[in-house]
């Protein structure tokens, strides 16, 4: 098992859903955006809140997640709003995409370069021309707040770096800030964010 694999299994172990059922509400707003059918990708999506909510919305959803437990729960979280959903069950580090997407989506997903770098260009790649890739992520000044996020300042985002590493690929940015947000999220995220947004759109 790797490192991240057993501490991700060990956090969605505990009762209840560590980050709530609710959607992020920074995904929730671009997922509001989609025709209904579309077909997405969630990655890092833990325990199901943001694919359970596009599910709802009528989209066709696939979550991806090296924790079997968080994927066993968003499998839960979906069946008991009568949906079915997608799992790819394996690590960022070995995932290759094997089909084309109407939207990519993440909430909270860290990952130090050049990991980082890798997803986000086969993200890109495997996106529909004219579809979207967004996502929320703490930004460096969130390191001393007590609200969320990892405490490991390579795990966390600028806008700067990721305009750098996004201009890079064949997209447009349509969105890409750093803001001060509250979140109230489970009992993971709770209180005053500071937060990295960025939606782009696959040329």
């Amino acid at each position: 098992m790797s490192d991240q694999r057993e501490f991700w299994n060990e956090r969605f172990a505990k009762e209840g859903y560590f980050y709530g059922k609710e959607p992020n509400r920074y995904v929730a707003s671009h997922i509001d955006t989609l025709e209904k059918g579309k077909n997405i990708l969630f990655l890092g999506e833990g325990e199901g809140r943001n694919a359970a909510y596009a599910l709802s919305k009528g989209h066709t959803v696939t979550a991806l997640d090296a924790s079997d437990i968080g994927l066993a729960k968003a499998e839960a979280l979906a069946h008991s709003l009568g949906f079915t959903l997608s799992l790819i069950h394996i690590d960022l580090e070995d995932w290759e995409p094997g089909e084309h997407y109407d939207a990519i989506f993440c909430s909270f997903l860290h990952l130090a370069e050049p990991l980082r770098s890798d997803v986000f260009s086969k993200v890109i790649d495997h996106l529909k021309p004219g579809a979207i890739f967004a996502g929320e992520f703490f930004s460096i000044h969130q390191l001393p707040r007590t609200t969320g996020g990892p405490k490991d300042e390579t795990l966390l985002y600028t806008a700067d770096e990721l305009r750098t590493l996004l201009e890079q690929t064949p997209c447009d940015i349509l969105e890409l800030c750093e803001t001060e947000t509250e979140l109230n999220e489970g009992r993971g995220h709770i209180g005053i964010a500071s937060v990295v947004r960025m939606a782009v759109r696959k040329r």
